[in-house]
């Protein structure tokens, strides 16, 4: 007798896109760049995880390293995310690795109560230029 099974799809219901970028230091340090956007205001289950699985992925992609340091766009994130949103990839915590978080100017005081302070920043090439300095500091 076999046993009976249901078809099933991992697709998230969401309206949560994202695009992938790669920065390489003077001295090959990978930094990966992840910008998502949410054009609605409604917030679902279905987009809070759709956030984590990709930077969890991007943090553990072979490009043929994984990347050193991330930056998390959310420029183009309609809704306002809170603590329990788990877009930081826990690799990158537990390894340390320089984490900046892009958002909309206005909203930086707001962010600031919810993310580490250090972490936040209104522009991407402000945070590559963060990370960049930071990490050629220990090679030259």
């Amino acid at each position: 007798m076999s046993y009976r099974l249901e078809s099933t799809s991992l697709e998230l219901d969401t309206d949560v896109t994202h695009q992938c970028y790669l920065h390489y230091t003077r001295d090959q340090h990978l930094i990966g760049v992840i910008e998502f956007s949410k054009p609605s205001y409604a917030l679902k289950w279905g987009d809070l995880e759709y956030l984590r699985r990709r930077t969890e992925e991007f943090s553990v992609m072979p490009f043929p390293d994984c990347i050193s340091a991330m930056v998390i766009d959310l420029r183009n994130v309609a809704v306002f995310l809170d603590q329990e949103t788990p877009i930081i990839p826990w690799r990158m915590v537990e390894e340390e690795c320089l984490i900046r978080l892009v958002v909309p100017q206005e909203r930086l005081e707001y962010y600031t109560g919810l993310f580490e302070p250090t972490w936040l920043t209104s522009d991407v090439d402000t945070a590559i230029n963060e990370i960049r300095t930071f990490m050629d500091m220990f090679v030259h």
